[in-house]
């Protein structure tokens, strides 16, 4: 079935209002001599005040968008193409010692897991005031005040007694909140979020969930969240793109795309069905085709061939689907 949609060629500008604009961006992976395009040209904005989730299945390569911002990709990743800017400079052309002092300082984030991104052997408190020893410059007195004043703000109990304390004899959900508090201790611009509550149980996730959610109103943070869980997006993030196999196949506000999804793909995501990039993987399309288009009950013959192009719906709305009218590459 088609549907009957009018494709507009062009959209408002707001990228003056972006904290981080993403444009274009390819990361490239190299395993066993062969090297594989995993993120295929995508571009994602965050305007001043907004949350974006980059939400998509395990495994899709959604975390080496965040660790691209911050020049943290593996040594088999790199970026074959595209800018990444952020307040409209480009961090992948900016010196590496000016990009050092924006780490941290104008951006933070939050690890997927708390114990890897924690030294076990650094009591926390300690941890938290790196960053505002390095950017702030302040005394130990002074930077041991803050450390304890944001350990209070991420709701860790007794602050005095926990600054003492290591990784090991936290809970799960403290060294979440220690991860949080590290991030947050310049009041950065822009935080970038990896899976921050995927490490840990229903109850401590909500409990992270509304932190998060809290310290983003009250601090007017930018975020770019990376998620493969609808609950985690639907309560933090004003904006969804869906990724897929490397394409940026569907994006819109938050409750546009929970409540009517476009792509075939998109709606199976969020009605829960198993990881599909799991099944029947020999019968993954070639690189022309769409990527869901094996599993897609919406699929034409076109659907194995080509690729659709992203086509704007609305000023908020998009999506890379043949069903909407889309045009062959």
């Amino acid at each position: 079935m088609l549907y009957n949609h009018t494709v507009m060629t062009d959209i408002p500008s707001t990228l003056k209002n972006n904290v981080l604009s993403i444009s274009n961006l390819s990361i490239s992976i190299k395993q066993q001599g062969i090297e594989k395009e995993i993120i295929k040209n995508i571009s994602i904005d965050v305007p001043k005040g907004e949350t974006v989730a980059l939400l998509g299945e395990t495994g899709s390569g959604k975390s080496l968008v965040v660790y691209s911002v911050l020049d943290l990709l593996p040594k088999v990743a790199k970026i074959s193409g595209g800018t990444i800017n952020f307040n409209s400079s480009n961090l992948l052309t900016m010196p590496k010692k000016m990009l050092r002092s924006i780490k941290g300082q104008d951006i933070g984030i939050i690890f997927q897991e708390p114990v890897k991104a924690l030294n076990p052997l650094m009591q926390i408190g300690k941890q938290i005031g790196e960053t505002i020893a390095v950017h702030k410059k302040l005394g130990r007195k002074n930077v041991k005040e803050q450390v304890l004043s944001l350990m209070e703000l991420v709701g860790i109990p007794d602050p005095a007694r926990r600054y003492v304390q290591y990784p090991f004899q936290l809970s799960a959900g403290v060294n979440q909140r220690v991860v949080t508090a590290m991030a947050l201790a310049c009041r950065p611009q822009l935080l970038l979020a990896d899976e921050p509550t995927s490490a840990l149980d229903t109850t401590v996730q909500a409990q992270i969930l509304d932190l998060l959610s809290r310290l983003i109103k009250d601090l007017s943070m930018s975020v770019l969240l990376i998620s493969h869980d609808i609950k985690v997006v639907a309560s933090i993030a004003d904006k969804i793109a869906v990724l897929k196999e490397g394409f940026i196949i569907e994006r819109g506000t938050t409750k546009e795309v929970l409540d009517s999804p476009f792509h075939p793909y998109t709606r199976n995501l969020i009605s829960g069905m198993p990881e599909i990039s799991r099944i029947a993987i020999e019968k993954t399309p070639s690189d022309k085709g769409c990527p869901y288009a094996t599993l897609c009950k919406e699929a034409m013959e076109i659907c194995f061939k080509q690729n659709p192009e992203e086509l704007i719906l609305s000023e908020t709305r998009r999506v890379r689907c043949f069903l909407y009218g889309g045009r062959e590459q």
